[in-house]
């Protein structure tokens, strides 16, 4: 199997390692993380080496040490998924896609780079999804969807046919999006909401149906 290096140690990398075991197609080399207190621990049995965010020597060393350039990032804070996907991809690491067995992905969907899929998630025909995109437990991508990069999908979203949700988004738990709907850019949308038409670029939404409450600075 090939070796990848996980970039993050908090709850949402075991959520990364167990979908990672479950595909058997990558081996997990390290995990990083810039907490001092946890280096030289291990997760699963896999070792936490230290790490500072946009050091570019220690990538340098990590890849010599354990002979991949393969990654994917293991945090889940939408503050730095971005920033940090970017980094490693500016330095000339290659982002993999993690995608349980028990997910159902079309043949004809266009997936990106870094892109997570859990278990019991549906994506029909004809998506496009970005990179370093999240779609969790039991959450729906339907045909004809647009998912722009760096967007986190929780636990049962249903996107219907025809939505586009624009770059940096999280989508919370239970969410729904109508057809042919657009959720903007840089958008928190709240848990349980319904979106019935467009949401602007730079909110925060909830609601059933959703409404804007204020911006997202």
């Amino acid at each position: 199997m090939e070796k990848i290096i996980i970039v993050g140690a908090g709850q949402h990398c075991r959520v990364v390692l167990y979908n990672v075991k479950a595909q058997g197609v990558y081996q997990v080399a390290c995990i990083l993380d810039e907490n001092e207190t946890c280096w030289g621990s291990c997760i699963d049995g896999i070792v936490v080496e230290p790490y500072k965010n946009f050091d570019k020597d220690i990538l340098d060393s990590l890849r010599k040490k354990y002979k991949t350039n393969k990654f994917f990032i293991g945090f889940g804070a939408m503050k730095f998924r971005k920033k940090v996907f970017e980094f490693f991809r500016e330095q000339g690491w290659e982002a993999v896609n993690i995608i349980h067995p028990e997910a159902v992905v079309a043949a004809t969907a266009q997936l990106g780079e870094g892109i997570l899929i859990e278990a019991g998630c549906l994506v029909t025909p004809a998506p496009v999804i970005g990179n370093n995109v999240v779609v969790n437990t039991g959450s729906q991508i339907n045909h004809d969807n647009i998912v722009e990069d760096h967007v986190y999908i929780a636990s049962g979203v249903i996107l219907s046919g025809g939505v586009r949700v624009n770059a940096n988004t999280l989508l919370d738990d239970g969410v729904v999006v109508t057809l042919g709907c657009c959720v903007g850019a840089n958008c928190i949308i709240g848990a349980g909401a319904v979106v019935t038409k467009d949401i602007p670029d730079n909110v925060v939404a909830y609601g059933s149906p959703c409404k804007v409450v204020r911006n997202n600075n």
